[in-house]
């Protein structure tokens, strides 16, 4: 796990409820992880879904302001990310939940 978790604002209060979990300033040009198709460091700027989702990706380190090497080569069905000195292998559906600027 990571030190310093930055501040974050989590909304979920049921399983129909879609959960926000997001930083304050989220760029409009933030896009799905699913489709930054080049390698390199990106930040994770919000994740969205089901309160399962938020609290399997906030368990992995997964949170707004981290930042994330992608290693996936090109956008595809799973990609791998680098964080916190592991390597995560994310499937597509996870992966468009997680919104990212470049870093």
């Amino acid at each position: 796990m990571t030190k310093n978790h930055p501040r974050t604002f989590m909304q979920c209060q049921s399983d129909d409820v879609p959960c926000r979990l997001r930083a304050k300033n989220c760029p409009i040009d933030a896009r799905p992880l699913s489709r930054a198709c080049r390698q390199g460091k990106v930040r994770v700027c919000k994740v969205c879904g089901d309160r399962k989702n938020c609290a399997k990706m906030a368990n992995l380190g997964v949170l707004p302001g981290t930042e994330l090497e992608l290693i996936c080569p090109r956008r595809g069905r799973q990609c791998m990310i680098k964080l916190n000195g592991g390597t995560l292998s994310l499937d597509e559906a996870t992966a468009d939940n997680i919104f990212v600027t470049s870093a």
